[in-house]
């Protein structure tokens, strides 16, 4: 009988919380990996908790240590029960497993959220982990066309594929009651990193302070970031909690995203899920998520940036009809649907690919 293995060994951010609801509307038989060490535990269908990381130094010794255990450990149950290896997201402790599957001449399916890693991101390593992935993998997935086409130029593998959109993000926290239609609040939400465009971002809201009243940026930095005194600008620099993100987003009256370089963004998601217009710049795959008149689209420079905030805050009837969209948005993409999409490529009946 046909098993497949998932691989879910995320301990922060949004990835993990994308393989358990992918896992939790499967209907094949499976095991899910998941890590004892992740920030937010829920109750996982079929999962198997093991050991990773959660610093520097644990990462260095378990990866010499416990995970040479763990793959001997389920060596039996790769060789005469795992047919299929499912890998939603990238992990540093995936490569043997996928080397394992492609040794047994076993199906690898891996989806990629990046292909080719963002500026702040991309190191010769990391990269080449990415690359190897890429390469061993039986089938990809891809989030967008945008990913999909950027991996095939760059890197000139082609095979097997198919596109699968992210899922929205749902939040039980979001309380749409909370949110003050008459205030002008805007939301920067998620990691921040080098090509988030938090520089512009700054500038811009400056430029156009008149407009709102305030702008919280929330999310932990990954890279030394300096932020002047502003009466009208609050940085929330930590990993947030569900809730953390629901309140915010509940408070918030439009969600900006100002990147520089972008793939997809699960924060998007949020902002369908929560009914936010969405200020996005013309970057990546961003148009693919969302249509033209579901949000506000700029180039990412000051001066557009600028002319968006001002417009999203002066625009009343349009923001309530984006919400309207997004509301009828959020059917379209739900986790049932993804599921059954990778489902049926699990099953070797695979959704035509784009």
């Amino acid at each position: 009988m046909e098993k497949v293995l998932i691989l879910s060994l995320g301990r922060t951010g949004s990835l993990p919380t994308y393989a358990e609801n992918i896992s939790k509307n499967l209907s094949v038989n499976f095991d899910i990996l998941i890590s004892k060490n992740r920030n937010v535990k829920k109750e996982v269908k079929n999962s198997i908790e093991v050991t990773t990381y959660h610093n520097k130094f644990s990462f260095l010794f378990n990866t010499v240590f416990v995970l040479p255990f763990l793959l001997l450990k389920f060596l039996p149950k790769i060789v005469n029960h795992y047919t299929v290896l499912y890998l939603p997201y990238k992990h540093f402790w995936d490569i043997p497993f996928i080397l394992l599957f492609k040794l047994m001449n076993k199906k690898i399916i891996f989806t990629v959220h990046d292909g080719i890693l963002h500026i702040g991101e991309r190191n010769f390593i990391t990269q080449s982990l990415s690359n190897i992935r890429i390469k061993k993998a039986t089938e990809l997935i891809f989030l967008t066309q945008h990913v999909k086409e950027k991996v095939f130029n760059t890197l000139k593998i082609f095979k097997k594929n198919s596109i699968v959109p992210h899922p929205i993000i749902e939040n039980e926290y979001v309380d749409l009651k909370k949110r003050n239609p008459k205030s002008k609040n805007l939301l920067f939400l998620g990691r921040i990193d080098k090509y988030k465009g938090i520089e512009l971002l700054l500038e811009s809201a400056i430029a156009s302070e008149a407009y709102f009243d305030k702008l919280i940026i929330a999310g932990k930095t990954l890279y030394p970031l300096k932020i002047k005194n502003h009466y009208k600008i609050e940085l929330i620099d930590k990993h947030l909690s569900d809730e953390e993100i629901g309140d915010l987003l509940s408070w918030a009256n439009a969600l900006v995203l100002p990147y520089t370089e972008a793939t997809q963004s699960g924060v998007i998601t949020l902002g369908v899920f929560a009914e936010l217009p969405m200020i996005c710049t013309k970057v990546g795959g961003f148009s693919e998520q969302l249509n033209k008149n579901e949000g506000y689209w700029c180039n990412p420079n000051k001066e557009e940036l600028s002319a968006s905030i001002k417009e999203v805050f002066s625009s009343t009837e349009k923001n309530f009809e984006i919400a309207k969209l997004l509301h009828q948005k959020k059917a379209v993409l739900s986790w049932k649907n993804t599921a059954k999409n990778i489902e049926t490529i699990i099953k070797n009946n695979e959704p035509k690919s784009t």
